[in-house]
Parts: structure tokens; C-alpha cells; sequence
């Protein structure tokens, strides 16, 4: 406390301290008081906010109300959800059709036709070996230097070996390797392998290739090793082509020996894939692995067709063999139809459908009532939430013996104003089935909340819906404001600025600064006030402290005289 001398009292013997803060304590009551006051206006502040706050809710539903797009909202079910299933867009036809799928649309899928011991497979075993070089003229210049020479492997087991005893052109290397000794078997020419030249663009090449035209496989392997100078010879690349509806080929250059793996990755992995997924797969067979390609894409426009394969791995069509539509076809009321996808909006008016399977369903629109009754129940839950957080507020409590945060504003008159706006009539159509809340169950009940007899609400939204919707949303041709922009509107004007709510706050708050104003004027008051008490009262102790020294100074005296003489009377 300001002005207090922790020695104050101690020179008199007097509690002067204590009666500095009894003096400090009653005068500190007027403050007091209004820090009280300003607490409670600070709970009414909250008080007001909280109730705006449940007011902006019960606006919110009000505004959901006067929104045409909610009552022209349809709810599409099916008799059977396991073969489609249906939603339905607002203003969609009520209606109810049957519909019959005789087939899903599926993605087209392709699988080798033969199965591999092992993924890593090759599915590309070179059955020929061509020079990288051409020369202008084979008849002419040596490709094959004297003491050079070549090896020719047939199958992993036959071996050609030719020796170039002297220099040899092209086409002598062509007859040496035609006629060897060493190269007689059951191909088509009764060799094991043919040399043979090509021309292109105007240069000539030389390939050796297994005698058999159309082998394949292991057993028709062919392997060249060679220390030509001139010549280096590599197996050629094959084409894996194929193309997705009517798009353009695609081509998959494989190199010899690709595995089954590596050929998914590069078929994955191409910069043009138009949408396939290549996988190797293990059917559980004796030789499970093989390849499967797969459309991304469902229906016709994903069908996968070859253009080339690979002769060690012919592809099979599973999904879509034999010229079996990829597309998804039903019937609507006996009307037959086809599509790309299983899910479409565009065969039902405002309704999307998803096939699910084969089988008979019947789709039925109907409107959307459930959802109706939710925000009409919401509005009677809201309504109730606002009302009774203002008679809480302003009712007398028994207990506490005093009245609400809210008895002394004008928001204790709320719940009467609210209840003559749920009472409104709108009449917006010409049945006049639904005009004001009553007709939906409406009742108050005495402690300010209401209810609805959810019979009486099921009866209108299923028997006078076009009433319903036009009560809450008003006409606008004939300048009739609906249920719901009424509501919607008052409570604009309640909640925002220049408000009720927003003046009792306004007001509220000028109470505040106000008090806290005087409070901190009135404690500068008093601090003054009690550091010149302190002051008075210390000299007011010094002083008493001298006051008690020279009463003890004098006593002493006194008795040392009153001793002196009264020993001189005895001597006498």
C-alpha cells in the first residue's frame, strides 16, 4: 500500500500501521464497489456476444430457408444397390424407371499366352545376328582379313567356325558360311543358319539367321564372336507395337535377352504410353509367369489392339476377346442403351448413375423432404437455443437471490419479439395449405421454447410440398416476402452493426471506461491521500516516542530525589 513505513508504531507502542490500513481498507470500498460493477458489465459483454453468436446460428438456418436451390433438391434411391446405385441433382424430374444391366463396362486386358519359369525370362531370344557397317559393293573390298575368323553358335550347342585363310569379300563371306561343313541341319535351306544381304539406302548389310523362317526360342538361338576389323555384328532390336482405341501406335523397341520385367518397365516407363500398366504376374501354374497389359481406360475407346508381337511371347485377349464390347449396356424402360463408363448423368435427366453389376433395379426421384425437415427442425432447435440463453440470462435466481446479466437491458423483451415472428402468416400460393408455422406443428410452450408435431410436419412436406417451399420462400413475382427472409431479415437487424445487440454492447462498454476511469482517478486519490497519512502518522510516532523518552527521563529523576531525601531523614 502506498505511504506504509514498515517502523511505523514501534517508537509510541502504538498500532499505527494497522489503523493506516483499516483507514486505507474502508476508503477503498467506494473503489471496490464499482470494480464490481465493471466485472459485471465485462460478463455482460460476453453475455451479449454468446447471445448474438446463437442469433447469427438461428440466421444461418433462416438464410438456408430462403434459398429456392434447397427446396428443388431430389433424392434419387434403387431398389437394389448392389446392381447401380444413383444420385440426383436439384430439380431433377420425379419419376421412377427400371433398369437392367446386362453388362458392366470393363477395361481391355491382354496376357502372354504362354507362361515362364521366372520373371527374369528372356522374352526376346535373338534368332539373328546383323552387321552394324554396310559396304558400297559385297562383291567387291575384304570385310574378312587373312588369319581373322568367327564363330557361329547355333542353338547354345552347334558350332560354325570360320577361318579366313586369305582376304575375303562379303559375298565370299556370305558362300564360306552357306557351305561349311560344319553348317548342315533341318532348316528350310538344310543348314543350321543362312547368311544373306540387304540393302539399305544403297549400302549392303550382312545378317546370318537361323534356317528356320519362323523359329523361335532356344533352339534357334544364333551367336556370333568374331575378331573382325571391319565388322562388329549385334542382334537386332524387335518391336512390340500396339495402339489404345484410335489412337496412334506406339511401338516398344526390345533389345535381345529383355526379361519379362524389364519389358513391363519399358512398356510402364515409355514417354508415349497412351494409358496401358504392364505387370508381371504368377498364376500359380507350372510356369506362372506372365506378362498382362491393361487398358487405364474402361469401354471401347480403351480397347488395346496389336500391330506386332513378339515371336517368343504371343499375347493372349482375356477382357474383350473376340470382338466382345468393352462397353457397359442396359435398359431404361425397355429402352437399350450403351456407354464407355459404368458411372454417367446423361441417361436419366439430372441423374447419375453408377453400375455396380449385372441384375434388374428400380430408380426412384422423388424430393428431397428429409432434408427439408432437417433445416425446419434445425430452425425450431436454434430458435429454442436463442430464447432460452436471454431467460436464463434475465430470470431471478432463487439461489443467488439476484437477477441475470441481461434483466437490466433490453434484451430481456427478446424471447416476446421472437415469438411474435415465429407466429407470422405468409400466404404465398394459392392452395394456402401451409401459411404460418402452425400448420407444420407449431407449439410454445411455457418456458418460451417450441416444438413441432414432426406427423403434422411429415403430412406437409409429403402432401403439400409446393406449400411448404413457397411459406418459407415467399413470391417474388407478387412482392411476398417468405417466412424465411422475414426471420432472416429481423435478425440481420438485431445482430448487426448498429444493431440491438450491437448498441447494448456500445453502451455497455461506455459504462466501463467510464468506471475503470473514476476507479483509476479515485486510486491516485487515495494513494495521494495515504502517503501524507503515512508521514503524519511517522512524526506522529517520532513525536510520541520522545514524548514517552522524556516521561521515563523525568520519572527517573523523580525517583533518584525522592530516594536522596528520603535517606537524608534517616541519618537524622
Amino acid at each position: 500500500m502506498a505511504g506504509t513505513i514498515s517502523t511505523l508504531g514501534i517508537g509510541s507502542g502504538i498500532e499505527l500501521q494497522d489503523m493506516l490500513d483499516q483507514l486505507r481498507e474502508l476508503d477503498q470500498q467506494s473503489v471496490t464497489r464499482k470494480e464490481s460493477k465493471v466485472t459485471v458489465l465485462k460478463n455482460q459483454l460476453n453475455e451479449f456476444t454468446t447471445v448474438n453468436n446463437k442469433l447469427l446460428t438461428l440466421k444461418t438456418t433462416a438464410l438456408n430457408l430462403s434459398l429456392a436451390s434447397n427446396f428443388i433438391g431430389r433424392t434419387a434411391s434403387t431398389s437394389d444397390e448392389d446392381v447401380a446405385t444413383a444420385t440426383a441433382s436439384a430439380g431433377a424430374t420425379e419419376q421412377s424407371v427400371s433398369l437392367d444391366v446386362t453388362r458392366l463396362a470393363a477395361k481391355s486386358s491382354w496376357m502372354s499366352a504362354a507362361g515362364a519359369a521366372s520373371a527374369e525370362t528372356s522374352v526376346y531370344v535373338p534368332i539373328s545376328q546383323e552387321t552394324a557397317t554396310g559396304v558400297a559393293d559385297p562383291a567387291v573390298g575384304a570385310v574378312a582379313r587373312s588369319g581373322e575368323s568367327m564363330d557361329i553358335t547355333f542353338g547354345g550347342t552347334d558350332l560354325i567356325t570360320i577361318d579366313a585363310a586369305a582376304d575375303m569379300t562379303m559375298n565370299d563371306l556370305v558362300s564360306a558360311i552357306n557351305t561349311h561343313v560344319d553348317n548342315v541341319g533341318a532348316g528350310d535351306n538344310g543348314r543350321l543358319v543362312t547368311a544373306e544381304t540387304y540393302v539399305v539406302e544403297g549400302e549392303t548389310f550382312l545378317r546370318i539367321r537361323s534356317d528356320v523362317a519362323a523359329g523361335t526360342g532356344e533352339s534357334n538361338r544364333v551367336a556370333v564372336n568374331e575378331n573382325f576389323v571391319d565388322f562388329d555384328f549385334a542382334a537386332p532390336d524387335a518391336t512390340f507395337s500396339y495402339q489404345v482405341g484410335d489412337g496412334d501406335a506406339v511401338t516398344v523397341d526390345v533389345a535381345a535377352d529383355t526379361t519379362l520385367t524389364q519389358l513391363a518397365a519399358l512398356i510402364n516407363d515409355a514417354a508415349d504410353n497412351p494409358g496401358v500398366t504392364a505387370a508381371v504376374i504368377n498364376d500359380g501354374g507350372a510356369s506362372p509367369y506372365r506378362l498382362s497389359l491393361t487398358s487405364d481406360t474402361i469401354g471401347e475407346d480403351g480397347r488395346v489392339t496389336f500391330i506386332s508381337q513378339l515371336a517368343d511371347m504371343a499375347m493372349a485377349e482375356q477382357q474383350g476377346a473376340g470382338g466382345t464390347s468393352l462397353n457397359a449396356q442396359f435398359s431404361i424402360d425397355g429402352i437399350n442403351y450403351q456407354r464407355q463408363s459404368n458411372s454417367f448423368n446423361d441417361a436419366i435427366a439430372g441423374v447419375t448413375l453408377t453400375l455396380e453389376d449385372v441384375g434388374s433395379a428400380t430408380i426412384t426421384v422423388g424430393n428431397n423432404n428429409d432434408s427439408i425437415k432437417e433445416m425446419i427442425q434445425g430452425l425450431v432447435t436454434n430458435y429454442n437455443a436463442a430464447v432460452q440463453e436471454v431467460r436464463d440470462k434475465s430470470g431471478y435466481d432463487s439461489e443467488t437471490q439476484q437477477f441475470g446479466l441481461l434483466a437490466g437491458t433490453t434484451l430481456r423483451d427478446l424471447p416476446f419479439a421472437m415469438r411474435n415472428l415465429m407466429s407470422s402468416t405468409v400466404r404465398a400460393d394459392e392452395s394456402g395449405k401451409v401459411t404460418s408455422l402452425f400448420a407444420l406443428g407449431l407449439e410454445f410452450n411455457r418456458d418460451g421454447t417450441i416444438t413441432l408435431d414432426e406427423e403434422m410436419l411429415d403430412a406437409a412436406l409429403a402432401d403439400s410440398p409446393d406449400s411448404v417451399s413457397a411459406f418459407f420462400l415467399g413470391d417474388a413475382d407478387n412482392n411476398i416476402a417468405g417466412f424465411a427472409d422475414t426471420i432472416n431479415d429481423a435478425l440481420r437487424s438485431m445482430t448487426g452493426t448498429e444493431g440491438q445487440i450491437d448498441g447494448e454492447k456500445k453502451s455497455a462498454q461506455v459504462r466501463i471506461d467510464a468506471l475503470e476511469a473514476k476507479i483509476e482517478a479515485e486510486n491516485d486519490r487515495l494513494d495521494r491521500k495515504y502517503v501524507i497519512l503515512a508521514k503524519q502518522f511517522a512524526e506522529l510516532d517520532r513525536y510520541m516516542n520522545e514524548m514517552t523518552n522524556l516521561s521515563s527521563y523525568l520519572t527517573n529523576q523523580f525517583d533518584s530525589l525522592s530516594g536522596s531525601w528520603g535517606t537524608g531523614s534517616s541519618k537524622k
